[in-house]
């Protein structure tokens, strides 16, 4: 009962895994349900998935496979009739059917050791990997849409930004020119502004194409067609990240690590079958026989067993013992593994996560105001287009590296979540729902 039970919280514990990544910093106060004319949410996104995602159209199928298989497993041996007909059709005294001699017999094989119930538990374990296989699958499918929205997002950051530049070197343009045709600088400025702004335009193509191609990826993961235009949210820095000690602590339920322990159970239920194969079964028979051309009769009983002389199935039984150790060795290994992929990739967060900052709060104010000054000191002739241009270059360059900054971020909390099959949101707007929160 105990194990039932525990069997049933770690399913629900697995099932809330889809819910973790629909809830994010991005998308506060918008339902699954309300999407704005050519854009879309990630909750639509993550909901349109598990409705239409090929790979899991085809569980409901796989599933039926497993409880036909454990219906099967928990079939009885049906019982045997037999006639047997004697001393019929034979030379001299026994010509024709006067002393014939027919037997009727009903056997039953009797299943010793538990044989039935093991084959059971074996498909009921082998039902409830095949439930973990789906969690699993569900989660991957889920967390490669999430990670594509995320690259959407960001291929529409930088569009943003190379706008911003083709609008800034735009307006520079203008200005060189104007101060061209006054003599106050060299057609050799023009030609370099123009050529810095083909330069952006070509890039700016380039990120439209990206984009276009991103949304394609996106809408393919459900098996539709791209009709929307983009995607809403934006790539925010998080306020808060997860502490080392809460990922670390996220182990215990990691759908990875959950499934290895299914399969340990598998294993376990697999060699008691084996073990229980061991046990020699019995038959028993009752019959009637018929002598001098049915005059006469008699009862019959019968008992067979076979004579257990060595053990016919102890190959089989340590083979189930060897993989039920092996189970537990790669549960072993599986817990320091992902223990060391999660450290490095929160790691790799914390640092993405600096980086961001020290460019938000520090270097981008710096650069923008290098930018300001250098305008004003080129409209006084103070500076040349080059020094204009590296200015410009530099904000630009900045912006672009907190943008692919803070996607990184998102990017390794996606992987976090992934792993942990767990939430590792801390913003206020980026909690789980409160149904979901209490279950677990």
């Amino acid at each position: 009962m105990k194990r039932s039970q525990a069997n049933t919280l770690v399913t629900c514990q697995r099932a809330l895994v889809t819910v973790s990544l629909c809830v994010l910093a991005l998308f506060a106060g918008k339902s699954s349900a309300q999407t704005e004319p050519g854009e879309i949410t990630l909750p639509w996104v993550l909901e349109k998935t598990l409705l239409n995602n090929v790979q899991l159209q085809a569980f409901p199928y796989e599933l039926r496979v497993s409880e036909a298989l454990t219906l099967q497993a928990g079939v009885k041996p049906n019982p045997e009739f037999s006639v047997e007909v004697e001393n019929l059709l034979g030379t001299g005294d026994m010509q024709g059917v006067d002393n014939v001699e027919v037997t009727l017999g009903l056997s039953q094989l009797i299943e010793l050791g538990d044989k039935r119930q093991r084959r059971i538990d074996v498909a009921q374990a082998s039902e409830r990997q095949k439930l973990g296989e789906y969690e699993l699958l569900r989660l991957d499918i889920l967390a490669q849409a999430t990670g594509r929205y995320y690259q959407l997002l960001r291929l529409q950051a930088l569009q943003d930004w190379s706008e911003r530049r083709i609008l800034v070197e735009r307006e520079a343009l203008k200005a060189i020119e104007s101060r061209a045709r006054a003599g106050a600088v060299i057609e050799a400025d023009v030609t370099k502004m123009a050529l810095r702004l083909s330069h952006s335009k070509a890039v700016k193509e380039r990120l439209d194409g990206e984009t276009a191609l991103a949304r394609l990826r996106l809408a393919a993961i459900w098996s539709g067609e791209p009709h929307f235009q983009r995607a809403a949210g934006e790539l925010k820095p998080l306020t808060r990240l997860p502490a080392a000690a809460s990922v670390l602590n996220a182990i215990e339920r990691a759908p990875q690590y959950l499934q290895l322990l299914s399969t340990g159970r598998l294993m376990y239920a697999k060699r008691r079958m084996e073990e229980a194969k061991a046990q020699q079964d019995v038959a028993l028979g009752l019959g009637v026989r018929s002598y001098d051309g049915f005059d006469d009769g008699a009862l019959m009983f019968n008992f067979s067993m076979p004579i257990p002389l060595s053990n016919p199935n102890q190959g089989n039984i340590l083979a189930a013992k060897a993989n039920e150790a092996m189970a537990m060795e790669q549960q072993k290994l599986a817990r320091s593994q992902l223990r060391l992929s999660l450290l490095e990739i929160h790691q790799a967060m914390v640092n993405n996560a600096g980086q961001a900052r020290l460019l938000e709060q520090q270097i981008l104010p710096l650069a923008r105001r290098l930018l300001k000054d250098t305008q004003a000191a080129y409209q006084t002739g103070q500076t040349n287009v080059l020094q204009l241009a590296d200015a410009q270059s530099e904000l630009f360059s900045v912006e672009r590296d907190l943008i692919e900054a803070e996607a990184a971020v998102y990017r390794q909390k996606l992987q976090l979540e992934r792993i942990t099959g767990q939430s590792m949101s801390t913003n206020p707007f980026n909690a789980m729902p409160a149904a979901a929160q209490e279950n677990r």
